[in-house]
């Protein structure tokens, strides 16, 4: 058993030791220590990874899902010159992306590539929404097959699901010369609804792609109905059975 000279002799060391820390260890750890901020690369504070979540700005990316490529599709809409579709899901209903990073890709019979095109597009928050791209030469070459992927990693941000535009009608001429007419209505009770992408996709009785095509909703106030014009300089290869319009406002 420790007599009280040794357990007063302990005890002042004790002390010693704890002026130490105090005297040298805290203005070390001030002098040294870095908040942590949202462009550290590092993972540190209440981020849900490095330099995101949390109190940051920046949302990561993997707390969301990467968007869904539906079905990519091509069309011959003049000699050696194709436009390009994709039909393109965003699962996440809370997010949108500004500019994704995007390429399509066409092949001929071979497999062999025939023309790529790049883009940049935006991605609106839980909804199915188009990716257009016009006028791809392709030459002489005939391409059978068309890609559409994703090339870029995805900057989320907060946004919410954007609703208002309906569908009433569409009337579908097939023919030679096919046309059709879709009436439109904003149904949203505040908000004008401008420079919108509105894609027409026909489909034929087993549900495959026979065409599509693009115009634009310029302005379109609340409880507004307008009528979209669609047109295509030669026949469809098959019978239209059923038709969809697909709207990207930004």
């Amino acid at each position: 058993m420790a007599s009280w000279s040794t357990k007063r002799k302990y005890t002042y060391f004790f002390v010693f030791i704890v002026f130490v820390v105090l005297a040298v260890g805290l203005p070390v750890f001030f002098l040294t220590y870095e908040s942590p901020t949202c462009s550290d690369g590092k993972q540190n504070g209440s981020e849900r990874g490095i330099d995101c979540g949390g109190s940051c700005t920046r949302l990561c990316p993997a707390e969301f899902l990467s968007p869904r490529v539906l079905w990519s599709y091509s069309m011959n809409v003049a000699t050696g010159i194709y436009n390009a579709l994709a039909y393109v899901e965003n699962p996440n209903q809370s997010v949108k992306a500004k500019s994704l990073g995007y390429s399509f890709k066409l092949f001929d019979e071979r497999g062999l590539l025939v023309s790529e095109r790049k883009g940049k597009a935006f991605i609106p928050a839980g909804q199915k929404f188009a990716i257009f791209e016009g006028g791809i030469k392709t030459g002489e070459r005939i391409p059978v097959k068309t890609t559409f992927e994703f090339n870029e990693g995805v900057e989320w941000e907060r946004s919410v699901q954007l609703s208002g535009l309906r569908t009433l009608t569409i009337d579908l001429e097939q023919g030679t010369e096919p046309k059709a007419e879709a009436k439109v209505k904003n149904e949203s009770v505040d908000r004008v609804f401008s420079s919108v992408d509105a894609f027409i996709v026909i489909y034929d009785e087993k549900d495959n792609r026979l065409a599509f095509s693009k115009t634009i909703i310029e302005t379109l106030n609340p409880g507004e109905i307008t009528t979209l014009y669609f047109t295509w300089p030669e026949a469809f290869s098959g019978k239209a059975l059923r038709s969809e319009v697909i709207f990207v406002a930004k």
